[in-house]
This record gives structure tokens, sequence and C-alpha cells, in this order.
């Protein structure tokens, strides 16, 4: 199987109902129709939800979905949003956030597979209800640059060996020639995050779901590639040094009685490639992509935009790492 370096995928199809303002401009009443007709298109189909309305989430629910980035500002400022979320956290639907609807899916490497779930449930939507469509221009959405097909495909990378050789430049020049945004994960220092980077489409109009799928795709592929093949060139020139960052990081980790977000995400980035290289056998890999990706919501604990509680975090990593519980996922 062929090695990947991407860590999370997402895709998410952002779609406005006909008839209706958009959702900032939008009655208390047309917001709970839109919301009702929403449900009720899905309420028939194999996918199981549960709708929550935005006023009713507690800020610790609001903080869960933050950290897993199922939410974001315009959602949080909306004040008639509402969202449907199935049980595992893996699939959720935004009502009346930036647009009336938008559809989110996310997994691990499996933008195909992913899209075609999110597709399913945009042909079950557009069965029931009459969207927002120009016959030119597409599917038609309150920011112009999603205008088209809707569609946004995100893969979240993780590439520390291109960016320890001081390679990573050379791939924001390729993705601007290809239509494809490529930037690193920042967090509230502006620095960034365990060296994660985000590869996602620029540009929605003109572009068919295919060829948005296969640009991120192919870059996210090459960059894999680079990787892998740059660990290589480390293990060669700097082997000691290497195996030093790797197991001091490991043992900040099961040490640290403070620790703040960004040399965490850094620590974490290291563990996981001394994992993935072999060094580090006794270290859960899944724990790692969970704490590093937000798929298993720590509540500001772990959070890219939240340096407080540096003790507190390192309370909760030291009992992660320690030895009788590294290994546990």
């Amino acid at each position: 199987m062929e090695q990947s370096a991407v860590m999370k995928s997402k895709i998410e199809i952002a779609r406005n109902l006909n008839g209706y303002s958009f959702p900032h401009k939008l009655s208390s009443k047309e917001a709970d129709i839109i919301i009702e007709k929403v449900k009720n298109a899905l309420s028939d189909s194999k996918y199981e939800f549960i709708l929550h309305r935005k006023n009713d989430l507690s800020e610790i629910e609001l903080n869960s979905l933050i950290e897993m980035e199922l939410i974001d500002d315009n959602f949080l400022s909306s004040q008639y949003a509402a969202l449907l979320i199935n049980i595992d956290k893996t699939i959720c639907i935004l009502i009346n956030g930036l647009d009336h609807i938008k559809i989110q899916v996310v997994g691990n490497n499996d933008i195909k597979g992913l899209y075609e779930i999110g597709n399913e449930i945009d042909d079950i939507l557009e069965s029931h209800l009459e969207y927002a469509f120009d016959k030119d221009l597409g599917y038609l959405t309150t920011c112009p640059v999603n205008v088209g097909t809707g569609l946004k495909v995100t893969n979240t990378i993780h590439i520390p060996s291109i960016e320890k050789l001081k390679q990573v430049d050379d791939y924001y020049k390729i993705a601007h020639k290809i239509g494809v945004n490529f930037k690193g994960v920042y967090g509230k220092t502006k620095s960034i995050l365990g060296s994660l980077y985000t590869i996602s489409n620029s540009i929605m109009l003109g572009r068919s779901e295919a060829n948005i799928i296969q640009s991120v795709e192919s870059m996210s592929k090459d960059l894999s590639k680079r990787e892998f093949e740059s660990r290589e060139v480390l293990k060669n020139l700097e082997r000691i040094n290497l195996e030093d960052e790797i197991f001091r990081s490991l043992a900040i980790l099961s040490s640290a009685r403070v620790i703040t977000n960004s040399e965490l995400m850094k620590c974490l980035s290291n563990v996981k490639l001394g994992i993935e290289m072999g060094y580090i056998q006794d270290v859960s890999l899944e724990k790692i992509t969970k704490l590093m990706t937000g798929r298993q919501p720590y509540l500001k604990i772990i959070s890219a935009y939240d340096e407080e509680d540096k003790i507190e975090r390192a309370t909760y990593i030291r009992r992660e790492f320690s030895l009788a519980n590294r290994n546990n996922k």
C-alpha cells in the first residue's frame, strides 16, 4: 500500500435554497422553516442525524465542535444556526451558517469515499428541496469564491522531514500553478503547529468535482512521496540529532509540568515521526493522530487557538504518555 502523510481529509458542499434570503438576512421564521425542511428531507434516509440548534448547545459542546473543525465563526455568529450531526461526528450538516446548508464529511485520507457520502446526502436534499442554481454559474453561494460546484476538498498533511530540510517553499509555487491552496496550520502564536499543512482547492467556478478532487489528491501524493524520501535523507545526514529530538520530545510529553500548545504539537509531531520511522515502538500512533487532528476533542486543553491552561494541559498529557497509558488508543 502506498505510504501517505495525509492525516485527515474533509469535504464540504455549500448549498442555498431558492426563494430565501442568504442566512445573514433571514428572519427567525424563515430560518426555522429552512431547518425543518432540511431535517425532514433527511428523516427517511439511511443516515441518522441528531438536530442541535446553536443556542441550545453548551459552551463545552461548542468548544468540542470547534476543536473538531466542524463549526466556524460564521456558524457561531449566526443567530438562527443549527446543525445535524451523526453519532460518530463524521458527518455534520450546518444550517443557516454562512450558507443555508453546508454538508461536511470527515475521515482519514479518502477524499473520493468522503465525496461519495457527501454527494449522496446532497442528492437526497436536492430531491426534496429547490436549490439556488444558475445554468451558467452553477450553485449560488453567499461567498462568490464558492460559486460553481460549491465543493471544497481539504487534506491535512504531516510533513516534518520536508520542513526540517527547509523544502516547504517549493510547494507554495507548485500549488499556485495547479489552482490549489497550500498553507500551514497556525495556532494563536502564529507559528505552524506540528508540521501540519492543509491542501485544498482554491477555486470552484468552472471546475468539475472530479477535477477538484484530482488536483488535491495529486499534490497530496506528491508531498507524501517527497516526505518519505526526505526521511531517508534525514536518517543519513542527521541520524543522531534526529533520534535525540524524537526521544527528547517523548520525554517532555511524559514528564513536563507546564507545556504550551505550540510545544505540545511540536513534540507530538516528532513522536509521530519516530513511530513511523521505527524508533518508537510503545506509543499508539492512533492516539497521536487523534490528539493532533482534534478527532477526539479535549476541550481547550489541546487547542490550536488556546495557549492557556499550560499546567492542566501538561498534567493531562503526562498521564496519557505514562508507561501504563502511552500505547492505549
